[in-house]
């Protein structure tokens, strides 16, 4: 499964959700990534007083999101409608979008300048 990110990725939730709920309709799920079966992304709830959840997304259809409750160490909670949903960076993201062995193997030697893209930092983890 690929993770995606969207640029500035903000919609309300258009109907109120319960903290066991696996689904949520937003007011506009266009500005969220496009995904396929084997794709998702995060997103984080927001309500009034500032509690956050952050869910992942497995599916969108029109504007309803099926949804994994709890992510990234958040707790699932209830929400109402005109609360928060946004695209923001999330560890679980990041985790997933980058398989450590991937990054292990790649990586070109110290000695291999040329082959370093400008603007990238390779990481070696031993």
């Amino acid at each position: 499964m690929a993770v995606k990110f969207s640029n500035n990725g903000k919609t309300t939730l258009s109907a109120s959700l319960n903290n066991s709920a696996t689904s949520c309709t937003v007011a506009d799920a266009s500005v969220f990534p496009s995904i396929t079966a084997n794709d998702h992304f995060y997103i984080t709830l927001e309500d009034a007083s500032l509690n956050k959840e952050i869910v992942k997304v497995t599916a969108v259809s029109s504007n309803t999101l099926t949804i994994v409750r709890a992510q990234d160490s958040s707790s699932a909670r209830a929400f109402a409608s005109g609360d928060k949903a946004e695209v923001r960076v999330t560890v679980a993201g990041l985790n997933d979008l980058v398989d450590i062995s991937e990054v292990t193997t790649s990586a070109p030697s110290s000695s291999d300048a040329s082959a370093k893209p400008a603007g990238y930092v390779w990481y070696v983890v031993s």
